[in-house]
């Protein structure tokens, strides 16, 4: 599943779970799909950032160089 189905259907649960209207047991069990959903995106979050912090680090790195036209790699101020 994607970060957005988990996060859409993790709201409906809450907003069951909320409502009161439903027997224990299936409160018990929304609530541990629940716990994964949590898991889920939380999982997902902390690759997302540790994508973000390498990607801009591999920015700032580039940034610091001259650039090299034999590297294959772009101008840093884009010419």
């Amino acid at each position: 599943m994607s970060f957005t189905k988990d996060m859409v259907e993790l709201q409906e649960i809450v907003s069951r779970l909320d409502s009161g209207q439903i027997p224990l047991e299936d409160s018990l069990e929304l609530f541990e799909r629940g716990i994964g959903l949590v898991n889920s995106c939380r999982k997902y979050l902390e690759e997302a950032q540790q994508r973000i912090t390498l990607l801009s680090a591999e920015q700032e790195e580039s940034e610091g160089r001259e650039w090299d036209p034999l590297s294959g790699d772009e101008p840093a101020d884009g010419d």
